[in-house]
């Protein structure tokens, strides 16, 4: 069994540079946390089972991260999906997954919890406990392996995994993580049995094993024992939220903070999962939000924060929370976006106080192209309030608007999917009468009935039919409209796992083993190996689809998720007489079966709802806060190392690493002029992944005068690991570009034992050297191009540390053709620029200027 150390050591010096975006398995972020593993009583690993660009960002994952390490005797780590050429690489080479804090491999910790965000990330989770060495089915886990728990949306019919899961947390995660966390630290030693029995002991903790199955005759499988009750969160003011937000390397899909401002919602669209399983309606206080706000922007020194939830228009008084949230972060030279908007002009209104950047566009969801077809999902919106909510948002200067709508939804006609492009085409119409450089994109999905919603009895329309509507809506759609559809095979396998019995298990574990993983992105989804894997599962996908009777029992009828089922069928029925449902935190109770449970919490959100409404109508908007100014009154040089794992950073995450540092460390910094004011920092040559260096420098302008002594102390406080300023001076505000004045730079190049002896080295060296030409070619993105080597190569010297042979060289920089230190290297030796051998250590020493063509030091020591 291979230890942690060990793993490290091999991850660091031989994975991570072959791998084509390391920066994804770093583990040494900002505000990540590592323990000593010797002082903790229990080892968490916290999985999301789909790539680190999507899985880091998830807020579900980052609150129980914070959660169980406020607990000094519990360690949670994390761990990502590995992409492709990674998993290879571990494969080829017969090691395990590793967490990425402390690389620990997988297998070894007590506990793994898997995030469920997305049905098709399913055969990725059974590839990261394949990769783990743990038996795939829970039934064939014996007592050392770890607990496999999951939660999260999909949970909400977790008969898909039942076969490989050991228990599924239901409900609001932080409610129930250290109850779990408890069990697991108590119960350690004890037989995994037993274990489970325990687990399933807490309210919201399903366990599939001690569940008895009973087949319909369409052969259905149906657990059969006790309600498991979904979990709440009572007060989301009490509840923990990290505002040490863990900031990655890599850029991610939604690089930002996320601001929990409101949990629930009560709109009621009948296809909506999401609304249907998280009621009532929970809201942080205005008081809360704005502590939450200051400490996410001083924690993490992100550009953005976004003010998230499932209808944010709907907090009780969001006008003071926009107005709040601007006021907080304009300071900080970030921004405040409202990732989900209404349709109307209120929230044009809210969105105007956000962007007093750049107006780039806005997103809305009218769902369906038909009034008629909008009341059967509940969406009461007209066509007339969409053309005026529109025609507002180009009015004030949006070049863009995207609308979102779904095809196949329940009832759906021919004429219904036609109204689609009737209406976009009178968005864009009015649209340029009030800004001729409108824009328009339309995204259309295929309707997925869900579980816990009042269409989990209808059917979903088939990968034929989903084509044909698609093209259809295509052929009258005038051109200038983008029109960006969801793939029909990918909802095709969404429909048949948001709805699946225990069965389709055995068709996920088919298309496991025919090679199936990342699912969700289209360039990896092999559909045929699909349709292998239901045949040979014995199933038909087809019948996953088909619709349900309402007095049928269905796979997930044992969890409770406090709406009930009788309120689903009336809602259900109701859709069948186009009648809206009006939200119930403006009218009156609908039954849904939450205030039976909850009921206290019901008559919070009903009380916040109306005095929100008071508060909101004597608002008045204020005079928002400019932009941080163009003042430039000083420009610092500083001069900085990259050493350890960060050098496997690339030169724009490198980028990203120091605006974000310069935020935390309340640098008074200039921004640039423009729709999207940036810090005015400028760095020398860029450096190569891995290659590590003492001698990388920048330029940076303040508004304010700032002492480099003060300035060096302000960043290394904040700087993650590997980064540290090393010294800085103050320059001539208008100094030439740092890029172009960079002459030179020194590198050392270490071999290992056994590559070349001393005198060797150095014969090669003096041949080199009394070279007058050396000609190579090196291959880039536009083919391949010859470049002479030797005048670019200044000084060239070989010595012996030890049993390592270590190269230094001068290396001349700047325009044109640059020497780099593996060039020389493998000319010197005669390697294949494409072969080259491995562990070689690269590390650039120093960088210099030309002086009245003397070569010295950016900053003389």
């Amino acid at each position: 069994m291979i230890s942690a150390e060990e793993l490290s050591r091999i991850v660091e010096e031989q994975i991570l540079p072959q791998v084509e975006k390391p920066s994804r398995y770093l583990g040494c972020e900002v505000n990540a946390i590592r323990k000593e593993p010797s002082t903790v009583a229990l080892r968490v690993a916290l999985a999301f089972p789909d790539l680190y660009d999507l899985g880091l960002p998830n807020l579900g994952l980052l609150v129980l991260y914070e959660v169980l390490n406020r607990r000094p005797e519990i360690q949670a780590e994390r761990v990502y999906a590995p992409a492709p050429d990674l998993e290879a690489i571990l494969r080829a080479r017969g090691l395990p997954l590793f967490t990425l804090e402390t690389r620990t491999p997988l297998g070894q910790v007590d506990c793994i919890g898997f995030t469920l965000q997305y049905e098709l990330t399913y055969t990725n989770l059974l590839n990261m406990l394949d990769l783990a060495g743990i038996p795939l089915l829970a039934a064939e886990r014996d007592d050392a392996h770890p607990i496999i728990l999951a939660g999260g949306p999909c949970a909400f019919n977790p008969e898909p995994l039942a076969d490989f899961i050991d228990a599924f947390a239901i409900g609001d995660g932080e409610e129930v993580i250290l109850e779990i966390a408890n069990c697991l630290k108590e119960t350690k030693g004890q037989p995994r049995a037993e274990r489970l029995r325990h687990l399933a002991a807490i309210p919201g903790v399903y366990v599939p094993a001690l569940y008895d199955t009973r087949t319909l005759a369409d052969g259905t499988v149906i657990p059969v024992g006790p309600t498991v009750r979904r979990r709440v969160v009572a007060d989301l003011n009490q509840a923990p939220f990290p505002t040490a937000y863990v900031v990655p390397f890599a850029q991610q899909v939604h690089d930002r903070v996320s601001l929990e401002v409101l949990r629930g919602c009560t709109q009621g669209c009948r296809f909506c999962q999401a609304g249907a399983v998280t009621r009532p309606v929970r809201e942080r206080s205005l008081e809360t939000l704005r502590r939450l706000t200051q400490e996410s922007l001083a924690q993490t020194g992100y550009e953005e924060i976004a003010l998230a939830s499932l209808s944010t228009c709907d907090y009780s008084r969001v006008r003071a929370l926009v107005q709040q949230s601007v006021e907080i972060a304009t300071p900080w030279g970030a921004a405040v976006s409202l990732p989900s908007l209404r349709l109307d002009s209120f929230s044009v209104d809210l969105s105007e106080m956000t962007q007093s950047l750049r107006k780039s566009g806005l997103t809305f969801a009218p769902e369906a192209g038909s009034p008629r077809l909008r009341a059967v999902i509940n969406k009461g919106i007209t066509d007339e309030e969409l053309l005026e909510t529109t025609g507002e948002v180009f009015r004030r200067g949006w070049e863009v608007v995207k609308l979102y709508f779904m095809i196949g939804l329940p009832t759906e006609t021919d004429e219904d999917v036609l109204a689609i492009a009737d209406l976009a085409r009178r968005v864009l119409a009015h649209g340029r009468r009030q800004q001729p450089k409108a824009r328009l994109n339309l995204g259309v999905s295929t309707f997925v009935p869900r579980p816990q919603t009042p269409f989990q009895w209808e059917a979903q329309i088939s990968i034929a039919e989903t084509q044909r509507r698609q093209a259809l809506l295509k052929a009258h759609l005038r051109s200038g409209l983008k029109f960006g559809r969801h793939d029909a095979l990918t909802s095709y396998l969404e429909g048949v796992f948001s709805r699946g019995d225990r069965r389709v298990g055995r068709a996920l574990l088919e298309a496991w083993r025919r090679g199936c993983r990342m699912d969700a992105w289209s360039e990896h989804l092999d559909f045929a190996r699909w349709q292998e894997a239901f045949a040979a599962a014995g199933l038909d996908p087809d019948t996953y689809l088909r619709a349900r009777s309402l007095d049928e029992p269905l796979p997930w009828d044992h969890i409770d998720t406090l709406v009930t089922k009788r309120f689903l069928r009336e809602e259900y029925e109701r859709s069948r007489a186009s009648t809206l449902s009006v939200d119930c935190r403006r009218d009156r109770c609908h039954r849904c079966g939450v205030t039976e449970q909850a009921k206290a919490l019901c008559g919070t959100m009903q009380r916040q709802s109306r005095f929100g409404a008071k508060e909101e109508a004597n608002w008045r908007l204020p005079e928002l806060p400019p932009r941080p100014a163009l003042n430039p009154v000083q420009r610092l040089r500083f001069r900085f190392a990259k050493t350890g794992a960060v050098r496997f950073l690339s030169h724009l995450e490198t980028m990203g690493v120091w605006t974000r540092a310069l935020r935390r460390a309340r640098v008074p910094l200039a921004y640039s002029q423009g729709f999207h004011p940036q810090p005015k920092l400028a760095f020398g040559t860029a450096l190569a992944v891995g290659v590590a260096s003492e001698g990388e420098y920048a330029d940076l302008v303040l508004n304010e005068h700032l002492v480099p002594t003060a300035f060096v102390e302000r960043l290394n406080r904040v700087l993650p690991e590997g980064f540290r300023v090393l010294d800085a001076a103050e320059v001539p505000l208008h100094a030439p570009s740092l890029m172009a004045a960079i002459a030179a730079a020194r590198y050392q190049v270490v071999l290992p034992a056994g590559l070349s002896d001393g005198a060797n080295a150095e014969a090669r060296v003096r041949q080199f050297l009394a070279r007058t030409e050396c000609p190579i070619t090196r291959r880039g993105k536009k083919g391949p191009r010859p470049v002479d080597l030797r005048p670019l190569v200044a000084d060239l010297s070989a010595r012996v540390a030890g049993e390592e042979l270590v190269l230094e060289m001068l290396l001349r920089e700047g325009e044109g053709a640059r020497a780099r230190p593996l060039d020389v290297a493998a000319a010197l030796f005669g390697w294949d620029p494409d072969d080259l051998p491995a562990g070689l250590r690269i590390q650039k020493l120093e960088s210099y200027l030309d002086v009245d063509g003397c070569l010295r030091p950016v900053l003389p020591g």
